[in-house]
C-alpha cells in the first residue's frame, strides 16, 4: 500500500513538473514573424493603400529590394508588388526603420521613428523600393 501511494506521488509530481514546464515554455509572447501579413509589435509595415489601409506588408527584418516580394495582407493590393505601391506606413518597432525610393538603399532617405504611422508623403508615395531597421548608407 505504501509503495503504491509513493508512486502515485512520484507521478503526480512528474505530471507537474511536466505542466509547468509546459507554461513556461509557452509563457513569453510569440516572436514576430516576418512578411506574414499581420503587422505585430516590433514590425515595420507598409500599406497598400492610404490610412492604414489595404494590404499590409510587415518586416521584422530589413529588405534591401522590395521589387520580389508582395503584399500578403488581406484587402485592397493583396498579391501586388510591395516596390512602388505603398501609400502609408506604420512602425510598431522600438527602433527607427529608414526607406528608400531606390533598391540597396538607392535614391532618396527618408526616416520613420519609433511608433509613428501616417501617410507617405508624396517624396515616399508609392516609391519605396528597400527597408531597414538601421541606417544602410
Amino acid at each position: 500500500m505504501q509503495s503504491t501511494l509513493v508512486r502515485r506521488a512520484i507521478s503526480t509530481a512528474i505530471a507537474l513538473t511536466a505542466l509547468g514546464a509546459g507554461v513556461l515554455a509557452g509563457g513569453g509572447t510569440a516572436a514576430a514573424a516576418n512578411k506574414d501579413g499581420e503587422l505585430e509589435y516590433r514590425e515595420f509595415g507598409l500599406f497598400y493603400n492610404s490610412s492604414l489601409m489595404g494590404s499590409v506588408f510587415d518586416l521584422y527584418l530589413a529588405d534591401s529590394n522590395l521589387a520580389d516580394d508582395r503584399f500578403p495582407g488581406y484587402g485592397s493590393g493583396q498579391g501586388e508588388v510591395v516596390d512602388n505601391n505603398a501609400a502609408s506606413y506604420f512602425n510598431r518597432d522600438r527602433v527607427v526603420w529608414f526607406v528608400y525610393t531606390g533598391s540597396y538603399a538607392g535614391g532618396i532617405e527618408g526616416s520613420i521613428p519609433a511608433g509613428y504611422y501616417g501617410n507617405a508623403s508624396l517624396t515616399f508615395k508609392n516609391q519605396v523600393s528597400s527597408a531597414y531597421h538601421y541606417k544602410a548608407r
